[in-house]
């Protein structure tokens, strides 16, 4: 999943949205240089990925995209999952789009040892008031043409947008068979968690 459902599954807690956002950041083995909380994001994190990469929903989401895409799949679905869930968000949640999506960046921004790369990131998403921009079809191309940049070999990550758009019917299918089952293992996964923790 992309930054806006990491950040929606948080359920609002300002430590798990930091190692939520921090998990696309740090690699590795966590050895205590963040506290317990946020370290138990980046797990968070670790752990919603993992699940939704093993999805039978998600991989059947990664083959509508055909062989050409193959390659790129996983990541294409997960840009057009933030953008699907942006779109139907006021079904999942209470709290306006608009207000969470500032929110929660100022949530990461308070935190005064974010890596400075995820610094940077965080403000400029904040600035463009990304979060919220996940709704519209521009999203697909803003993201796409960023994805591209990081990619050390040539992909069809430029075609990504007009594929997701075209196939957009059967993927929003995918999506809200998926979701709801995504905050069940999310709910688990924090409350099993949050047992460990008071033991």
């Amino acid at each position: 999943m992309n930054f806006l459902a990491h950040f929606a599954l948080s359920n609002k807690d300002q430590n798990l949205s930091i190692g939520s956002f921090l998990g696309d950041f740090v690699k590795g083995r966590l050895s205590g240089q963040y506290n317990q909380e946020i370290e138990i994001g980046i797990k968070f994190h670790r752990a919603v990925d993992a699940y939704t990469d093993h999805h039978l929903l998600t991989r059947l989401s990664k083959e509508r995209f055909g062989t050409r895409f193959k390659r790129i799949g996983g990541i294409m679905t997960d840009i057009a999952y933030d953008h699907l869930l942006a779109l139907s968000w006021d079904s999942f949640y209470d709290e306006p789009l608009s207000s969470f999506s500032k929110r929660v960046l100022e949530d990461v921004l308070a935190y005064k040892n974010l890596p400075r790369e995820a610094e940077s990131l965080a403000k400029v998403m904040l600035k463009n008031n990304s979060l919220e921009n996940y709704k519209n079809e521009s999203f697909l191309r803003e993201a796409s043409s960023s994805l591209d940049k990081r990619f050390k070999r040539r992909t069809p990550i430029f075609e990504a947008p007009d594929k997701i758009i075209k196939i957009k019917k059967e993927l929003d299918s995918d999506f809200k068979l998926f979701y709801p089952q995504l905050m069940k293992f999310a709910a688990g996964w924090l409350e099993k968690n949050e047992q460990k923790k008071k033991t």
